[in-house]
């Protein structure tokens, strides 16, 4: 009971303490919101104007309106549906090419990058983002999470800003143990076939 415990406070807490990252200010955040705030700071400092300081508190609160709260600029509930669909629109239609010989190729760049902003920005809703994919692959499509697993890791691996390290220990965390198997830390997913040329 406790180990099943702590495995799920893992899934749920790890990849936020992960993904964090230390504010000009002191304070951990969201990698996502530090990045959004250091960019904004330096548009803001670079017309001469405003001091360094002054720069970095004007930019804080611009930074924060994107992503966080019911106010936010970027409807961040809506925008959680748009990797889920995406992954699993790519998922269906590698999957109905061929049944006796699947190819399952890497999600397309733009789908592993808009995933990979959203795990930046929202890095305590990793766990149940990829759960969801993975279980609605598993009803819709008939793929299992490993497989699932692999190549959402293969994906991020190729486009995610996190580097392959970082993104490695994040789905080790985040990804639903059905999901997180050993095979999964091969370069072929399970059931991957090479592409006949």
């Amino acid at each position: 009971m406790a180990q099943d415990w702590a495995e799920q406070h893992r899934r749920i807490h790890g990849p936020g303490a992960l993904l964090s990252a230390t504010s000009s200010f002191g304070t951990p955040q969201p990698r996502g919101l530090v990045d959004d705030h250091n960019r904004l700071t330096k548009v803001i400092h670079v017309d001469g104007e405003q001091t360094q300081e002054a720069a970095r508190t004007l930019a804080w609160w611009p930074a924060v309106a994107l992503t966080v709260g019911p106010d936010s600029l970027f409807p961040i509930s809506a925008l959680r549906v748009t990797p889920v669909e995406a992954v699993l629109s790519h998922l269906a239609r590698d999957a109905e090419m061929d049944r006796s010989t699947l190819w399952l190729s890497p999600l397309h760049e733009g789908v592993a990058k808009i995933s990979d902003w959203y795990i930046q920005h929202k890095p305590d809703r990793t766990a149940s983002l990829l759960s969801e994919i993975c279980l609605k692959a598993q009803e819709r499509v008939d793929l299992h999470p490993a497989t699932v697993g692999s190549i959402i890791r293969r994906s991020l691996r190729l486009h995610s800003t996190l580097g392959e390290e970082t993104v490695d220990s994040l789905l080790g965390m985040a990804l639903p143990p059905s999901a997180n198997s050993p095979e999964n830390l091969t370069e072929e997913p399970p059931g991957w076939v090479a592409p006949s040329s």
